[in-house]
């Protein structure tokens, strides 16, 4: 899915795509940011960008936990029963 690239002082970017895509992306979406570079290193998990695995999983571990807050059933047993979310860890995520 996305892709992240970084590029220097006179680098030049060709964006090209197929006049159609396949049935499950049928569009093209770009998104070119420019600016300084910040020297951080990036990790990303999903929607996440963070600069570490275990900021990635904290930040996840807070969204589930949000999510669950929101539909949360009146018992947490309840919950177990219907088989809750799992847990991710820095070990789940891929930089």
């Amino acid at each position: 899915m996305g892709q992240l690239a970084v590029h220097g002082p006179g680098d030049a970017l060709l964006i090209t795509a197929d006049a159609t895509q396949e049935s499950r992306s049928p569009s093209m979406d770009v998104l070119v940011l420019g600016g300084q570079p910040i020297n951080e290193p990036v990790a990303v998990y999903g929607p996440f960008v963070m600069n570490t695995k275990a900021e990635l999983a904290q930040a996840f571990e807070d969204y589930q936990a949000a999510a669950s807050a929101a539909s949360r059933p009146s018992t947490s047993a309840s919950r177990s029963a219907r088989g809750g979310r799992r847990r991710v860890d820095a070990s789940d995520i891929v930089t």
